[in-house]
């Protein structure tokens, strides 16, 4: 098939069951000159990734830095989807709103809209990032030299069961079943065949009711995909997670909507973000093998838990800007990027791995 312009249109086909999820802590290089080389997002990388075994990129699409007052910054993302696009890596962008946390400071803090004006600028850029890079967008028309691959996939939203992505609001399961029907309403009203996943649930602090109270409010037709962040001690651990929100998914009559892992990792001691916490093994051994039992579990319970595909968290470990020091160490490699015995399982388990079909976008209202 091709475009009205007489390009070879490629939509997404399947993808494998191991894929590498590089967190929002791997900063494209070019946008942070000032922070550590590791917690950069380099073009080798998409390579690297590739010849992993892995075949997707999940990454945060921002419709602001700075409140409402500024539209997003195409330049940073452009580079960054050329870049995947040349390594024919798929991309998972995922929408997120930030604004200053206060005047006198420079951190970002996630805050979804509140208000009828918020949630109107929050329409426009949505439509405005849709119809730059999805099917027929603008940002194709300028780099005819790429395939064309468009984005056909759009997360919404990210741990909206967590407060620190509301900043100091109320963490609220209907208000983000609201914003996920009227961003699918805008996607879809752009692309009819985009597909809507859900932003992925911290399931061990109450996912289960999140999961349940988010579906009543959104409705049974908001998501073509439901993702999970199942962060646990175990393989068998997070396996359990998704096996319970399969039930819940069920309970609501989305028994055809798949399960997608959006986060998975292990972090090699101490140290970090305390959501994940729990999921923290002593050695680079142990974590490899959790990373293997959980890929190698959810490979063979496919059909029984409609699962999707799996992103393995991260790519690298990351080091504070300001210390110098390793803060987080969940990296597949380390932050000098030595590989750990973890990066090894992706070839591994995600080469022989049967393909998994991408979820046709549903038609219902």
């Amino acid at each position: 098939m091709t475009t009205s312009r007489g390009r070879p249109r490629f939509d997404h086909v399947g993808v494998t069951s191991a894929l590498v999820l590089l967190t929002p802590m791997n900063r494209w290089a070019k946008s942070t000159a000032g922070s550590p080389r590791s917690n950069r997002l380099r073009e080798p990388d998409f390579r690297l990734i590739r010849e992993g075994g892995a075949g997707f990129y999940r990454f945060n699409l921002l419709t602001s830095t700075n409140g409402d007052r500024e539209p997003p910054s195409v330049r940073i993302y452009d580079r960054l989807i050329a870049a995947a696009t040349r390594e024919r890596v798929e991309l998972l962008p995922v929408l997120l709103r930030s604004r200053p946390k206060d005047s006198s400071s420079r951190k970002q803090v996630a805050e979804p809209p509140e208000g009828p004006a918020e949630h109107a600028e929050w329409r426009r850029r949505v439509r405005f990032l849709a119809e730059r890079y999805g099917p027929d967008g603008r940002f194709w028309d300028e780099r005819p030299d790429l395939p064309y691959r468009p984005i056909r996939f759009w997360e919404v939203w990210n741990e909206p069961n967590l407060s620190q992505f509301w900043d100091e609001r109320r963490v609220d399961p209907r208000e983000y079943g609201r914003l996920l029907r009227e961003t699918r309403g805008v996607l879809r009203s752009v692309d009819r065949g985009a597909r809507i996943v859900s932003a992925g649930l911290a399931w061990k602090y109450g996912g289960a009711r999140y999961l349940g109270a988010m579906l009543d409010a959104a409705g049974p037709c908001s998501v073509d995909a439901l993702a999970l962040h199942p962060y646990a001690p175990t393989a068998e651990r997070a396996v359990s997670y998704l096996s319970k929100a399969r039930s819940v998914a069920d309970s609501r009559g989305l028994r055809d909507v798949d399960l997608w892992t959006t986060e998975i990792g292990w972090r090699v001691g101490g140290g970090g973000d305390p959501a994940i916490e729990t999921a923290r093994v002593e050695t680079p051994t142990a974590q490899a093998r959790a990373l293997d039992g959980f890929l190698q579990a959810t490979t063979r319970r496919r059909a029984e838990l409609g699962l999707g595909p799996t992103f393995a968290f991260a790519l690298r470990d990351r080091v504070d800007p300001v210390t110098g020091k390793v803060n987080n160490r969940s990296g597949l490699r380390l932050a000098d990027d030595t590989p750990r015995p973890a990066w090894a399982v992706l070839p591994r388990t995600a080469r022989p791995a049967p393909w998994v079909p991408w979820p046709e976008p549903r038609a219902c209202r």
